[in-house]
C-alpha cells in the first residue's frame, strides 16, 4: 500500500534498484502496490483506564517515513541528542532530583500539538516538502469514516517521534539561548529536560 502522493518515491526506488528490478520477473512490483487514501486508526491500551490512539501507515509510506526519521536521528546526534539511548534522560532526571538544577517535562498529547503550519514555519522548505509528501493527510476511522488530520503526523508514522524530538529540542534550546542560560537540554520525544529555572518558559 502507498498513498498517491508517495507513489513517485516508490517508482524512483524501483527504477534505481537493480535488485528490485531483477526480482520483479513479471514487472508487477509497482502495479501490485495498491493505492491508499491514508492511514487507518486504531487504539492500544495506554493505562488501565485510557487508550492511546495510533494509526497504521501504508506500507511504503512507512518505509520512506522511517528513512526520514533515521536522518533526523543522525542530525540530532550532532547536538548530543541520542534518540537511540533512553537512559540519557533517565540519568539526567535522577541528577536533576539530586542536585535540584534540572526540570523534567512530560507533555500530554504532544504529537497532537505538532500542526502542519508549525512544521512548515520551522523546517527548511525541502525537508518540509518530503515530510509532507510522505505523511498521511487522511485517516480511516474504525467505523469506516474518513477524516482529515489537523496534526502533522500521527502516532504510528515513521518519523513522528524524531520530528517531535527535533521541534521540542529547538524550542528548549531557543528559550535558553535567548535568555543566556547555559545548562543541559535533553529530549526523548516529549520527555524534555531543561535547566530548572526555565521550565515554565519552555
Amino acid at each position: 500500500h502507498v498513498t498517491n502522493e508517495a507513489l513517485p518515491y516508490l517508482l524512483t526506488l524501483y527504477r534505481s534498484s537493480e535488485t528490485l528490478m531483477r526480482l520483479d520477473t513479471y514487472g508487477s512490483f509497482v502495479s501490485e502496490s495498491q493505492l491508499s487514501i491514508g492511514n487507518e486508526l486504531f487504539t492500544v491500551p495506554k493505562s488501565d483506564v485510557i487508550d492511546r490512539v495510533c494509526a497504521k501507515e501504508p506500507d511504503w509510506n512507512m518505509y520512506f517515513q522511517k528513512g526520514l526519521g533515521s536522518m533526523i536521528r543522525q542530525r540530532l546526534k550532532r547536538v548530543n541528542i541520542d534518540l537511540n539511548d533512553q537512559s540519557i534522560n533517565k540519568d539526567l532526571a535522577r541528577i536533576g532530583s539530586l542536585e535540584n538544577n534540572l526540570a523534567t517535562l512530560d507533555l500530554s498529547s504532544a504529537s497532537d500539538s505538532i500542526t502542519s503550519e508549525l512544521v512548515y514555519k520551522l523546517l527548511p522548505s525541502d525537508w518540509f516538502k518530503h515530510l509532507d509528501t510522505l505523511r498521511c493527510t487522511l485517516g480511516r476511522l474504525p467505523d469506516g469514516r474518513t477524516v482529515k488530520w489537523q496534526l502533522f503526523s500521527t502516532m504510528g508514522n515513521g518519523f513522528t517521534f524524531e520530528l517531535e524530538s527535533l521541534i521540542f529540542w529547538a524550542l528548549a534550546k531557543a528559550i535558553c539561548y535567548t535568555n543566556g542560560v547555559k545548562g543541559r537540554i535533553s529530549v526523548y520525544g516529549d520527555d524534555i529536560i531543561v535547566p530548572k529555572d526555565y521550565y515554565l518558559n519552555v
